[in-house]
């Protein structure tokens, strides 16, 4: 059977990163979750566990993630480099932020079902194109040159003006996907909402949609701690944002 890393952002204190893992363990096998933790350092310390890894990295740690283009890029490479190093092969990468919350025990196998439904190599949430839209990411974006010039000096495909967006939150990728993007550096600040698909789609990777589990279930604002129950019961593999639970 195929390894799925599942990699979790948290930020919150030890026990309560402690409490993320117990809960996770009931959907992923506890050996496969990997904890990168971008909060205190002594709450890093604290946490007991041992496959977690500190995130060092002030484009990660942004307040206003989009006006100053957080990146997860330091993330991932942290990642692959933590992949390299283990015995066992992780052939694909599952990416949550902490509160993305799985909803069902068999998680991995159905986004392994999905990817290889969709002969994808990324499936990511609320993907669109939005080259040539009113979409304020691009919109900033494209207003510096270098954007654009960019994807034309990397691409191979046809058309280098293509330019996906996806949420953010959660996503799914093959471990051959998920660290050429990381050995990938990033030409200067881009949001990592627009760079990881876009990126991923010009070096040749197929990214598409998780199209039956996104509205409304993985949504931007609003905390749905009190939906979980009835989301669960709709058929949701996952739910998102899902804040207060940790705190309950």
């Amino acid at each position: 059977m195929s390894d799925v890393l599942n990699l979790i952002l948290a930020h919150q204190s030890a026990p309560t990163v402690t409490k993320m893992i117990d809960y996770w363990s009931k959907c992923v096998p506890r050996d496969n979750i990997l904890i990168a933790y971008g909060g205190n350092k002594s709450e890093f310390d604290a946490i007991d566990y041992a496959q977690k890894f500190f995130v060092d990295d002030a484009r990660l740690r942004t307040s206003d993630h989009q006006r100053e283009f957080q990146s997860y890029t330091g993330l991932l490479r942290a990642t692959a480099a933590w992949i390299d190093n283990q015995s066992r092969r992780f052939d694909f990468v599952h990416f949550a932020e902490y509160d993305h919350l799985p909803l069902v025990n068999d998680l991995n196998p159905r986004q392994i079902a999905s990817l290889t439904a969709e002969r994808a190599d990324l499936l990511g949430y609320s993907l669109a194109r939005v080259d040539e839209t009113n979409h304020p990411h691009f919109l900033y974006h494209s207003a510096n040159p270098e954007f654009a010039a960019f994807w034309r000096r990397i691409t191979c495909r046809a058309d280098a003006n293509v330019v996906l967006s996806i949420f953010g939150s959660g996503s799914f990728w093959t471990r051959e996907a998920f660290c050429a993007v990381a050995a990938i550096d990033e030409p200067f600040p881009i949001y990592t909402e627009l760079y990881l698909p876009t990126l991923a789609h010009h070096v040749g990777f197929r990214v598409r949609s998780f199209d039956e589990q996104q509205h409304p279930f993985v949504q931007a604002v609003g905390d749905a701690t009190g939906k979980i129950d009835n989301a669960r019961a709709q058929g949701a593999w996952t739910l998102h944002p899902v804040k207060q639970f940790w705190t309950n």
